[in-house]
């Protein structure tokens, strides 16, 4: 009888267990529970400038700049809602042999990117 009581509540917690993990799992790979925001290039291989902001903040605006070593080129204010991706589309000229650095800031936060050329 001892034993019959000791196999059944270890099934019950290991069930418990397993159902609390899968639980938190699932909450922890939501990003949209978490307050972030990312920038990447649409294609870091090419040639292209073209940048991405995703939005999974509370943060609304954003701040971008190009700086082509260390000069400022190009800089713009972009507004991006919740859940929101939006693509920058930058062209330049006469960027051989310099290295461009897009740098993002919304409020207090700040990411750079950079490709050279």
């Amino acid at each position: 009888m001892s034993n019959k009581i000791i196999i059944a509540s270890t099934c019950f917690f290991l069930l418990v267990s397993f159902v609390f993990l899968s639980w938190s799992e699932r909450k922890q790979a939501d990003i949209n529970t978490k307050n972030i925001w990312m920038t990447y290039f649409e294609n870091p291989r090419d040639n292209s400038l073209d940048f991405k902001i995703e939005n999974h903040s509370t943060v609304t605006n954003f701040h971008w700049q190009i700086l082509a070593d260390k000069n400022i080129i190009k800089e713009e204010n972009v507004a991006i809602a919740l859940d929101e991706t939006k693509t920058i589309p930058v062209s330049l000229s006469d960027i051989n042999g310099k290295k461009i650095i897009i740098v993002v800031t919304a409020g207090t936060d700040r990411k750079e990117i950079y490709k050279t050329f």
